[in-house]
């Protein structure tokens, strides 16, 4: 037999909602309703209510992925943010300031309006979306988010949306490279010390920043991945049990 992961939409059809039951009396824990032995005392239940929890809702892996987000990426996105609109204004008043070489601090300056906008979109349609799901998505009974199951065609749905961000963003990366590159060539002199210019520090330091976001994306898609291979393994046992 095949060994390729179910289809989700095709396994949907087979789902049930069942509680977990060991026999006797029913409690309700968090979300659960546990069937059991009388003997069974109120920590006991309440224990494996949260044990089983954790693994129907997969909140270990939206717990990494929420952290991250919240301590790293949406910090270091923010960063870079603030350095492309301070190097935009900058180069603005070069441009402003030295007329002749005001064509060079254009296309600049329109690609990083251009590389704003990704940023933003992806702030809002990628980052945002995702901690959105996530948050749906995670149970936790201090909170007033709405716990809502998800399948791996879903996972592998936000996978990809976050994966053509990274292609995007890893495109302006390489362009940044070859200004840097090209910054460098026509200030190079061996008979002095090459000193780097203004715009040479702003590419260095704008390939750095947009290094620590593709990394923390990279990051990101691997945990995707982790949980949606993890929800295929579980479909394909639901679908056989």
């Amino acid at each position: 037999m095949s060994s390729y992961p179910f289809n989700a939409s095709f396994t949907k059809q087979f789902r049930q909602e069942q509680p977990v039951t060991f026999c006797a009396e029913e409690k309700p824990v968090q979300q659960l309703v546990l069937s059991t032995y009388s003997r069974m005392n109120d920590t006991e239940v309440n224990a494996l209510g949260k044990s089983l929890n954790e693994q129907l809702f997969d909140n270990a892996i939206i717990h990494r992925l929420l952290t991250k987000l919240t301590l790293n990426d949406i910090r270091d996105a923010a960063r870079l943010t603030a350095f492309v609109k301070d190097t935009h204004q900058e180069l603005s008043n070069h441009a402003s300031a030295e007329p002749f070489t005001a064509q060079y601090y254009k296309h600049l300056i329109e690609l990083l309006t251009s590389f704003q906008e990704l940023l933003d979109e992806y702030d809002m349609n990628g980052q945002e979306l995702l901690m959105g799901n996530l948050n749906a998505c995670y149970f936790n009974e201090t909170s007033f988010a709405v716990n809502q199951s998800v399948d791996s065609e879903e996972v592998a749905t936000m996978h990809r949306i976050i994966e053509d961000f990274l292609y995007q963003v890893g495109e302006y990366y390489q362009y940044f490279h070859l200004l840097l590159q090209k910054e460098s060539e026509q200030t190079e002199n061996k008979n002095r010390v090459t000193v780097m210019s203004h715009v040479s520090y702003y590419l260095d330091t704008l390939i750095t920043c947009t290094e620590k976001m593709i990394i923390n994306i990279e990051a990101t898609l691997d945990m995707l991945l982790e949980w949606e291979t993890s929800l295929q393994s579980r479909e394909s046992q639901m679908l056989f049990n």
